[in-house]
């Protein structure tokens, strides 16, 4: 969390220039907001630092490349696996996992040994009798393993077939063996993913089904490619995010910006697109409330003004009526489930005042709520954010 008074409102070269020449307290500043607001040139000096950084830099450094690779298009592709590798040997095992999924994103050559070592290692701890079943420990290197998996063969393709075989006789290994063999898509083991379609095991089944339907779509794009492309989203931005972008709350810029470059972009995008957990629909109301001090959460007494379904397939955002009992998101009329939402609460003078404090109360799915405070004001360009904090 940042310690200047007032909202950060520096802008990108400033910060740029923090990064380079500031001390290692600033840099760290710096790279957290580039990670909220960052544009591409963002990633590419983020890239950059890192490629100056003899052990990988920070988790704070991980992270902004982690958001901001996920959101634009790296300039260079080796200089970006160059930034990452060092942190698959990282003594920090989340870091070993966030890279390796950066890798399944950007594979590269250049990761294929090193991630052939982390494969190895993850294995050895998944398999240690000193951890048990449930440990977090374990835990986390499984999922480790199985990306690691999946980034070898992004990386190494063909040159890795007879490792990706030989790890369908590992009961264990089978089923992210066989999804893949679908990304490295030889046809000439078509005939062992259609043998594993008819696999005891149901989760083997259903990963030789995906493998075999990836084949046949990048052949069905190769045997018939589009008349025509369509165009690419500005600033190198990733085409999911161009698509949120043009989503439309309202024609209020206010609830524009909370919306969807909060609540859409930074809450859910920027947090849980890396990891596959978008949550498949959410229900984002927006409130007003009196004075300055936003409401407890746990109170009702806020005016609501605006409610809206969100569904990340398409995407789409569908405005809802704010009287009568809302539709929740993944819950039948009747039943004790619940759904994902976002509720925002926001000052009824900041339009006029041009900042104030804005909560994000947030609940996906079943899992426990969390609780966000965003200093929110007017700049140059319109609507953005500074701080951010949590509100337990």
């Amino acid at each position: 969390m940042s310690t200047q008074p007032g909202p950060d409102d520096r802008t990108q070269a400033e910060l740029l220039y923090f990064l380079w020449h500031g001390t290692p307290g600033e840099q760290e500043r710096a790279l957290e907001r580039l990670a909220a607001v960052g544009e591409a040139e963002a990633l590419d000096a983020v890239i950059d630092y890192l490629c100056e950084q003899p052990d990988g830099g920070s988790v704070i450094a991980l992270d902004a490349l982690r958001v901001l690779a996920n959101k634009y298009m790296p300039l260079e592709r080796y200089s970006l696996a160059e930034a990452l590798i060092p942190y698959l040997a990282s003594d920090d095992w989340g870091s070993r996992l966030t890279a390796v999924r950066l890798l399944n994103v950007y594979p590269n050559e250049l990761a294929i040994e090193p991630v052939r070592i982390l494969i190895d290692e993850a294995y050895e701890k998944v398999y240690d009798e000193r951890l048990t079943r449930n440990s977090p420990g374990r835990m986390l290197a499984e999922r480790t393993l199985g990306e690691a998996i999946m980034a070898l063969a992004s990386c190494g393709r063909l040159l890795v077939l007879p490792e990706i075989l030989d790890m369908l006789e590992e009961p264990a290994l089978r089923v992210v063996a066989t999804r893949a063999l679908g990304v490295i898509g030889s046809e000439t083991e078509r005939l062992t993913l259609d043998e594993l379609c008819e696999h005891a095991d149901p989760r083997v089944r259903d990963a030789a089904q995906w493998g075999l339907a990836l084949m046949d779509e990048r052949a069905e794009q190769f045997l018939y490619p589009p008349e025509s492309f369509p165009e690419p989203p500005p600033d190198r931005l990733h085409p999911i995010y161009w698509s949120h972008r043009q989503l439309e709350a309202a024609d209020d810029d206010l609830l524009q910006f909370l919306v969807v470059r909060v609540a859409l972009e930074n809450l859910l995008l920027d947090q849980f697109l890396s990891e596959g957990r978008v949550p498949k629909r959410c229900l984002i109301t927006v409130r007003r409330y009196q004075g300055t001090t936003p409401p407890d959460r746990r109170r009702n007494d806020a005016e609501i003004v605006g409610r809206w379904e969100y569904s990340f397939h398409g995407p789409m955002l569908i405005e809802r009526e704010i009287g009568g009992r809302p539709n929740w998101p993944g819950r039948p009329e009747s039943g004790p489930g619940r759904g994902s939402s976002i509720t925002v609460n926001y000052p009824e003078r900041l339009p006029v005042e041009g900042e104030g404090e804005v909560t994000f109360d947030c609940r996906y799915g079943p899992f426990s709520g969390q609780g966000w405070v965003y200093t929110v004001y007017r700049g140059a360009d319109g609507w953005t954010f500074g701080d951010k904090r949590p509100t337990w």
